[in-house]
């Protein structure tokens, strides 16, 4: 008897200190997948950008507020550094976008869509995620973007799609939907609500560099390709053209800016082929385009990056009001942005950049 209590107090000790340790990590990370911060440039940001695995997405933005060295990075519920919207009452714009569209280093009142909507009798939306593709964002619009009833896109993909990098969005986002028809992804599906199970996945996987899930990517062997082909490219830009034409709604495609549009050090540079698409794409669909690169070079000061791509304050308040100039000279919000679906896709240039991206060394961004 006194045996059997023994082991009673021992498994019931156990219990008890396990249910404690999930209670303290669900306090440190309450969402159902893991969150992690992001490893970015700028020591600091990194906990203001933090991300949670997702099969059709790669990965999204955890919600929360948190205080990055630009200011406070709100995220909402659905995934977007936004406030909470109710009812549609105006016109709504939905930017989409990689980091530089999600404002990288900057507070929330500076991003280019929090100015423009203090400008505007509308809403802006920031759809924009650090290291999100066309594709990436694509898979956003029709998950969550539509559901806003946006009236106008801000389509800026451009930087990870043209980026030579570990994996192709494309065929990272079918084995993870493949995986997950498995008998192994319904079991993890059931252990992930445990936050030990989080906790200690995470830190097998860091030891294990060679297994691929959300956070590894990175970990994998350079493939030299491009994350999303150019023709891929041309593809997800018509059908964001496709998309709001059978909403009889409106895009407006903004071409990024970098650095190196104020220096002119690249002599060959590799994002010429996507932004032509990007032109192309724009006179196809009858669809407005934002020149930014221009508007940087004729204000040809560098304090407006941060580092290579990412704008700054000064930045993104140019970044508004060359949006905010676009949208008053086609007589915005009154009349409204319409766009027409091409009958196909823009036959891109040829890109001699796929594939040797190993040889270049241009990875990252």
């Amino acid at each position: 008897m006194n045996r059997t209590r023994k082991i009673g107090f021992a498994v019931a000790t156990t219990v008890g200190v396990l249910l404690l340790v999930e209670f303290v990590l669900r306090l440190a990370a309450p969402s159902g997948g893991l969150i992690q911060g992001t490893p970015e440039p700028t020591e600091g940001d990194s906990q203001a950008i933090m991300m949670r695995g997702s099969p059709f997405l790669l990965w999204e933005l955890a919600p929360g507020e948190r205080q990055g060295p630009g200011g406070v990075v709100s995220i909402n519920s659905d995934g977007f550094r936004d406030k909470e919207r109710g009812r549609k009452g105006v016109p709504r714009v939905l930017a989409l976008g990689d980091s530089s569209v999600y404002g990288f280093g900057v507070g929330d009142s500076d991003v280019f869509t929090a100015r423009l909507e203090s400008e505007f009798d509308a809403e802006f939306i920031n759809g924009g995620v650090p290291g999100y593709s066309s594709t990436q964002a694509a898979n956003l619009l029709w998950g969550r973007g539509l559901a806003l009833d946006p009236d106008v896109l801000l389509v800026s993909t451009l930087w990870s799609d043209n980026n030579f990098d570990t994996f192709v969005d494309a065929n990272q986002i079918a084995t993870y939907a493949a995986w997950r028809r498995t008998g192994a992804a319904s079991v993890q599906a059931v252990l992930e609500h445990s936050a030990i199970y989080r906790s200690l996945e995470y830190r097998m996987r860091v030891q294990e560099p060679g297994r691929v899930s959300w956070m590894e990517l990175k970990r994998q062997s350079p493939s030299g390709n491009r994350r999303v082909p150019i023709a891929d490219y041309a593809r997800n830009l018509a059908n964001f053209c496709r998309t709001m034409a059978d909403r009889n709604g409106g895009v407006v495609f903004v071409i990024l800016p970098n650095r190196d549009d104020l220096t002119r050090q690249e002599k060959n540079p590799p994002w010429v082929p996507y932004r032509q698409v990007m032109r192309d794409t724009a006179k196809a669909c009858g669809a407005p385009l934002v020149d930014l690169p221009a508007a940087f070079s004729q204000q040809g000061q560098t304090f407006l990056f941060l580092d290579e791509m990412h704008p700054s304050q000064p930045g993104h308040a140019l970044m508004a009001k060359t949006i905010g100039d676009t949208l008053r000279g086609l007589g915005w919000p009154q009349t409204p942005i319409r766009v027409h679906a091409p009958s196909q896709p823009v036959v891109p240039p040829a890109d001699p950049f796929e594939g040797n991206g190993n040889q270049l060394g241009l990875f990252g961004g």
